[in-house]
């Protein structure tokens, strides 16, 4: 089952540069391309680890970077993350990803390299309605990397996304189960519940979320606690930022504090994609 999975995802990762140059090279075309980003969206790690049940718009692409530098007490470290995603099919949306970065370990030691590259799929299952969530489910798998902080194995994860608004508030609740090496730390369950809420009349929204992986062998679980805002700045592109903290790891006085800061930008390919200016995108 392993086996036939990794050929599957290795094809999906190693066969997509030629789709995102594609894709790279019609974004630099002087014709003109109407498509915008969501600054309301909930994205994994834009700037927290909780995301909601809806892809990216039918056509639509995005370029996504981000960096979480983590600063106290323990390790310490710079991770950054490229990310390109493309709506596939309508309620479904796939993206490959690249992680890599540094980190101290003491004041002797630094240690780099690729983390892993990753590809991910996820598809809405339902749409919100009055008296039910909107769901979607998320595949996902990675690659072992390169260099001192890489993985060592293949990482393969499904998890479950639920949406509820409540007026201007929007809730998420994540559920899904991780298989990961032994080296890497073994397989995981993981939760996380969080919410976002739009500031005002401006383009911008506040974000927070409670995120914890559970171990399946001995191990305590570790949580994280987030907190941050993401704007829009122009019809296409948004900027994140965020602050997040280990809470498990505050009881042996190790105060680690994340900051993470990241931007997107969305383009449509001529021809393909017409979609009015922010705020009222339509698709046709």
């Amino acid at each position: 089952m392993r086996a036939i999975a990794r050929s599957v995802v290795a094809t999906a990762i190693w066969g997509v540069p030629a789709t995102i140059t594609l894709g790279l090279g019609a974004a630099a075309l002087p014709a003109p391309v109407a498509a915008q980003e969501d600054f309301r969206a909930a994205e994994l790690d834009r700037p927290t680890r909780v995301e909601d049940a809806y892809p990216i718009k039918f056509r639509e692409w995005e370029f996504q970077s981000g960096l979480r530098s983590s600063l106290g007490e323990g390790d310490r470290g710079l991770l950054g993350l490229l990310e390109f995603k493309m709506g596939l099919f309508r309620n479904g949306q796939m993206g490959v990803e690249i992680e890599g970065g540094v980190e101290r370990s003491s004041a002797d030691t630094t240690d780099g390299g690729i983390e892993a590259a990753s590809a991910h799929l996820l598809y809405g299952l339902a749409r919100e309605t009055v008296s039910l969530p909107a769901v979607a489910v998320r595949l996902d798998a990675s690659t072992p990397g390169a260099g001192a902080i890489a993985h060592d194995d293949w990482q393969f994860g499904v998890t479950g996304i639920a949406t509820r608004s409540l007026g201007r508030l929007r809730l998420h609740g994540n559920g899904g189960y991780r298989m990961a090496g032994e080296a890497d730390g073994g397989d995981y369950w993981r939760f996380g519940f969080g919410a976002d809420y739009p500031l005002g009349l401006f383009s911008r929204a506040i974000l927070a979320d409670l995120y914890v992986e559970v171990p399946v062998s001995a191990g305590r679980a570790r949580v994280w606690a987030e907190i941050g805002t993401r704007f829009q700045v122009g019809n296409w592109s948004v900027l994140d930022f965020g602050l997040a903290t280990r809470l498990d790891e505050w009881d042996e006085g190790n105060a680690n504090v994340e900051i993470v800061i990241g931007v997107s930008r969305s383009f449509g390919i001529p021809g393909l994609m017409r979609v009015p200016p922010y705020p009222n995108p339509t698709i046709p």
